[in-house]
């Protein structure tokens, strides 16, 4: 907390001695998020029962100036319910340049600003909450028919008993009519500890196709089937000393209308995570560290579906609340996931009498990674 209130005093002397300075600006913003997610999956054999009870309150800070450009700074508060009573606190500090084509950051700042929409095989619910930062830099690019992002986070300083790791991954999209395609990579280097040697190389490619039906039944806010093809290139360079290449088709449909909705994934491949039960010495060497997607796509029987059935509301105020049913198929068993999420984005730009221009610095929009990058590419 001393570190923000330093920011926030070092921007209110800045914009007092030099009021005129290239036009800029005070700004803040603060997103408040709450989940309850109960997991039952006691008779699956890819995931283990748990529940994700928590609340996130992110305040920022910063300073805007000339066409876009701001450097931010804030902290992360977190509570994981029923562990302690302390709250877990991370700064939060970037420079972001942001105009009607170009996002770009540099430093660490939160997941929510990427723009991509990454398969859940590149990112599980859990990291989306529990590693809720970027560690590095986000280039995106977004034009009338599409957009493409670059990012690179470095998760993992080598050190006593911490591996050396990090991502680099990509998204991209491109719209003709009713019809898109686009791409999902992700390039995860899970190096050594000071302690443990060995490197492991994951990589993770999915390109897609799909049909939004929405052009011809625009009664529905969404409405799309979409196919495509999920990649990995594995190497334990140790312990193997080759790549393995397991893969699979997938397919997804999803329909929505008065905020009732369906989305359904089939996948239909070889287990995406054959590292996973690693044993070096008697002890587990990877697991779930290695793997960042959601973990039944480790199956064993050549297929994993996922059911969501939900309603979600945004209201007028700009809260967003949305409860769902989720219900997994491993091969080998269900599961049913029960979800709650509120989420409140809070901006200067809700308070002001005028709007700011529109090449002006903005946060992204509180919403779904889909229906977020579906708006931006239209």
């Amino acid at each position: 907390m001393k570190a923000l209130r330093v920011a926030v005093a070092a921007v209110a002397a800045w914009l007092w001695l030099v009021p005129d300075a290239a036009g800029q600006q005070f700004l803040w913003n603060a997103d408040f998020d709450f989940r309850f997610d109960n997991r039952e999956y006691d008779v699956m054999a890819t995931a283990r029962s748990e529940t994700i009870f928590g609340v996130r309150l992110t305040p920022e800070v910063g300073l805007g100036w000339g066409r876009g450009n701001a450097v931010m700074v804030g902290l992360d508060l977190f509570s994981d319910f029923g562990t302690t009573t302390d709250i877990s606190r991370q700064m939060i500090v970037y420079y972001r340049y942001r105009d009607d084509r170009f996002d770009v950051h540099f430093g660490r700042f939160p997941r929510r600003h990427l723009m991509g929409d990454y398969e859940k095989a590149f990112f599980s619910d859990w990291i989306d909450f529990y590693d809720s930062n970027i560690d590095g830099l986000m280039a995106n690019w977004r034009g009338r028919h599409g957009y493409v992002e670059l990012a690179f986070d470095w998760n993992g300083k080598i050190g006593a008993g911490q591996r050396e790791k990090f991502m680099i991954f990509s998204s991209g999209r491109l719209n003709y009519g009713a019809f898109y395609g686009g791409y999902n990579a992700n390039m995860y280097h899970y190096s050594c500890s000071l302690e443990e040697p060995g490197v492991v190389d994951n990589i993770l490619i999915y390109p897609f196709a799909g049909a939004d039906f929405r052009t011809v039944l625009p009664a529905f806010s969404k409405l799309f089937l979409q196919v495509g093809w999920l990649q990995s290139f594995q190497r334990d360079r140790l312990y193997v000393g080759r790549f393995v290449n397991p893969g699979g088709m997938q397919i997804e449909l999803g329909i929505e209308r008065w905020g009732f909705g369906i989305d359904n994934t089939l996948y239909l491949g070889s287990g995406l995570m054959p590292y996973y039960d690693s044993v070096v010495e008697g002890q587990p060497a990877y697991g779930a560290e290695l793997y960042p997607g959601e973990l039944f796509y480790r199956t064993t029987a050549g297929v994993y579906n996922r059911l969501e059935i939900y309603w979600r509301h945004c209201f007028p105020s700009g809260v967003a609340f949305k409860v769902a049913s989720v219900h997994h198929y491993d091969g080998h068993g269900w599961g049913w996931q029960q979800r709650i999420e509120l989420q409140v984005p809070l901006s200067d730009k809700m308070f002001r009498k005028h709007p700011r221009p529109k090449d002006e610095t903005a946060r992204p929009a509180a919403d779904r990674p889909r229906a977020k990058a579906a708006r931006r590419a239209e």
